[in-house]
């Protein structure tokens, strides 16, 4: 009886980690689409704001934009698309998502990407 607790145990753990990598992998796919869908449609390259994609910067530069810069640059950015101001569009996880993919696919990181 003993080892088939140990066993339902193992069971659970090993769920919840395949269940939280899987919640991860869903947030960088949705951050890239998230990127995407708000941010290129203005960072295009030869576009008049500059190209930027997650290679642009390096994981240090991606965080201090996103805690320094973003608000006071973006805050009357209108999306081209929906012509509503983009920070009151994006929830805070939103912008967390997005955050994570440009850092995780900075020029810097072990897996560097643009959103192509």
């Amino acid at each position: 009886m003993k080892g088939r607790h140990s066993w339902f145990r193992s069971m659970i753990v090993l769920g919840l980690l395949v269940a939280a990598s899987g919640s991860a992998a869903a947030q960088t796919a949705n951050g890239k689409e998230l990127y995407r869908n708000n941010c290129k449609v203005c960072h295009e390259k030869g576009s008049a704001q500059g190209q930027y994609t997650p290679m642009t910067l390096t994981q240090d530069q991606w965080r201090t934009f996103f805690k320094l810069k973003l608000l006071s640059s973006h805050k009357n950015v209108v999306h081209p698309k929906t012509g509503g101001k983009l920070l009151e569009q994006l929830t805070p996880d939103q912008i967390k998502a997005i955050q994570r993919f440009a850092i995780d696919h900075a020029a810097d990181s072990e897996q560097p990407a643009t959103c192509g």
